[in-house]
């Protein structure tokens, strides 16, 4: 490529050969091999210390020797070495050389020199670089093209998952683009991704390099939304499903509604990951396709919105679709009467009805129907009889008796006093009450057993209708247990059967398995009601001791509804766990101490290390916990050089400090909850 040649000192020279050997087109750069030699005529040397180089680019190659040069003519290779050389970014290549030789004297040359020379290597063909925004899957972006070279043109293309294609080619220095759709395909778990967008430079239809840059593309959520079509609610309670069909309607209380998602769909390759339903306002939600709404209650027939949404695998959640449901209001069947004796013997019952269920109603029509059955027995028999009058009967369209009077249809002699015993009941539960009719009233009556007072005598020595008195006092006449002091019965029976519907005070035995039982054991409960013996409006307060020692307390608040009771809520004993403290106690070895409160132990320690293992502290075995554990714990020094470990060993209660170093403090505190 070029040779040069340094000046002639005693017939010695150098000459410098400079050849372009190859090129890297990636990279622009040129391969150069440098050549230095030295060459004699007549004179000789041998055994001399000399040095050369050559200078290029802020850079040397050196060299030191001591030649033999004995012959005439010859020719010394001093260096031979292949250099890289980078071309300016249009490809252009150019760069300065230059070479020294110095001997050492005597016989030897002097200073041999190769003055700076320009060296122009071949033009390398430069590729154009690419550059592209992130973009939106379906939408333009501006492709731009750094053109290194003028004149040249470009083929766009692009890599995109599992698809590769043409975007554009004879392209000059930029490009509109629109992404295709079928984009999102290739990232069905995702909204965005990474491709690569490559520009191949051509210079007069030769392809010279292919550059390329990283796309990053994102799917249009609001355009790739999943959907669904609505809803499907069915009652997952059979028989609130049974009475009322419509799936727009509900009972409060006693409806499970189950939420099908219909028609759900995804697009470009998205799957349904997720599924999301509420009742607005009611903190009431369902997470799966098929879940099942907690009970919701009202005070009233309440309309509420149920709405829901679907998401898909790229995290993008469809629309909401709302629908509207009604809940009706349900209470429990509420019942109480009075008893009178009417026509000319006094033997005909009449029941002043006081009675009330929830009335159902859709559309117009009331669905729950109202039955009321009574029985009576006379007031020293367990033997009840039904009574079939027209006090009784089934109503599919009334809901409510508001002191309304009706015969009973048996015949009852004046001279006996009777239990009536009513039934309220409509499509779910049912509730009792009973009532006493007297006998004539008269003055007295006595006969060998006893006298009766304003009645017939018929029980004790002394029967008394009517309220009694002791020196001006009335004497109170409710009975808070039975006669010898146990737990009252109710409707005859030596336990309750619903604890949310007691309404009157006194002490009751409560079976494990009763609804309103707090945590299903045998126990004794108390209520205490503000309003006193069937009161309409009801506030009132239960205890209840469970076998097991265990305390809980509820309150009903001032309402119309029998079974409005607040949650129960548990007293704690004096040896609750959580009130434990046991304040510091020593822990078996010098510095070391515990202390327990509630669940949580703490063991405090302080000891020097020996170089070996130490054990620090042992607790009592009730203290323990299930496993083995490892604590890692800090030297008392600066830098926590020396900072090593505590293992507790639950087979001996003991903590036990590994491999200490001899001489070092060590103290703290190890906190854990049992």
């Amino acid at each position: 490529m070029a040779e040069f040649w340094s000046n002639n000192d005693r017939g010695y020279r150098i000459r410098l050969w400079v050849d372009q050997v190859g090129q890297d087109i990636q990279n622009n750069t040129s391969q150069v091999r440098l050549r230095l030699a030295l060459l004699n005529t007549t004179t000789t040397f041998a055994m001399y210390q000399c040095s050369a180089y050559i200078d290029f680019e802020g850079q040397r190659l050196n060299w030191s020797g001591s030649p033999s040069v004995l012959g005439w003519n010859q020719t010394i290779q001093l260096i031979d070495q292949t250099i890289n050389v980078r071309h300016a970014d249009d490809g252009s290549g150019v760069f300065g050389v230059h070479a020294h030789f110095n001997g050492s004297g005597g016989w030897s040359p002097g200073n041999l020199d190769i003055g700076s020379q320009t060296i122009t290597l071949t033009t390398i063909p430069r590729g154009s670089t690419v550059s592209v925004p992130d973009g939106i899957i379906g939408k333009q972006v501006d492709i731009t093209i750094n053109r290194k070279l003028g004149g040249a043109k470009h083929t766009l293309r692009y890599s995109w998952g599992d698809k590769q294609g043409e975007i554009a080619s004879n392209v000059d220095t930029s490009y509109k683009w629109t992404i295709p759709w079928d984009f999102a395909d290739n990232i069905p778990n995702s909204t965005s991704g990474l491709g690569t967008i490559y520009v191949d430079t051509y210079i007069n239809g030769k392809f010279i390099q292919t550059q390329s840059t990283t796309l990053t593309a994102s799917v249009d959520t609001a355009s790739l939304k999943p959907s669904f079509t609505g809803f499907t609610l069915t009652d997952t309670n059979t028989t609130t499903q049974r009475i009322i069909p419509e799936s727009t309607h509900f009972v409060s209380i006693l409806s499970l509604i189950k939420v099908t998602f219909n028609g759900a769909k995804t697009k470009n390759g998205a799957t349904i990951a997720g599924y999301y339903a509420e009742i607005v306002g009611a903190n009431n939600s369902v997470t799966e396709n098929g879940g099942v709404f907690r009970e919701v209650s009202v005070s009233k027939d309440t309309q509420m919105t149920l709405r829901g949404r679907v998401q898909d695998s790229r995290g993008i959640w469809s629309d909401w679709i709302e629908t509207k449901i009604t809940f009706l209001f349900y209470f429990s069947p509420a019942l109480r009467f009075e008893v009178k004796r009417s026509d000319k013997k006094l033997d005909v019952l009449v029941i002043k009805r006081f009675a009330k269920i929830a009335p159902l109603t859709v559309n117009g029509v009331q669905r729950n129907t109202m039955k009321l059955t009574f029985t009576t027995r006379k007031i020293n028999s367990d033997n009840e009889v039904p009574d079939n009058g027209q006090a009784g009967g089934s109503w599919s369209q009334v809901s409510e008796f508001n002191a309304s009077d009706a015969n009973l249809g048996n015949r009852y002699p004046a001279d006996t006093s009777y239990i009536v015993i009513g039934k309220l009941e409509d499509e779910f539960t049912s509730s009792s009450f009973q009532a006493t009719a007297p006998t004539d009233e008269v003055i007295m009556t006595y006969d060998r057993q006893g006298i009766g007072i304003g009645k017939y005598r018929e029980r004790g020595a002394l029967d008394v209708d009517g309220d009694i008195y002791a020196n001006n006092n009335q004497i109170q006449q409710y009975q808070l247990t039975s006669n010898d002091g146990s737990p009252k019965w109710l409707d005859g029976k030596p336990n309750i059967t619903n604890a949310n519907y007691v309404d009157e005070t006194g002490k009751y035995c409560l079976d494990p398995s009763a609804p309103g039982n707090p945590n299903g054991q045998w126990g004794l409960l108390f209520h205490h009601s503000y309003n006193g013996k069937n009161g309409f409006f009801k506030e009132a307060i239960q205890t209840f001791w469970s076998n097991d020692g265990r305390l809980f307390f509820r309150h009903h608040r001032w309402s119309k509804i029998v079974d409005d009771w607040e949650p129960w809520k548990e007293f704690a004993r004096n040896d609750n766990t959580n009130l434990i403290n046991t304040g510091w106690q020593y822990a078996g070895f010098e510095g070391s101490y515990y202390k327990r409160v509630g669940d949580v132990l703490t063991v405090r320690y302080e000891f020097t290390g020996n170089g070996n293992d130490i054990t620090i502290a042992t607790v009592p075995k009730e203290l323990s916990f299930p496993q083995h554990c490892m604590f890692s714990v800090a030297d008392w020094t600066p830098d926590g050089s020396w900072n090593t470990h505590i293992q507790f060993n639950k087979d001996n209660n003991t903590f036990t400090a590994l491999k200490t170093k001899g001489g070092i403090l060590y103290r703290g505190q190890i906190t854990i909850t049992l």
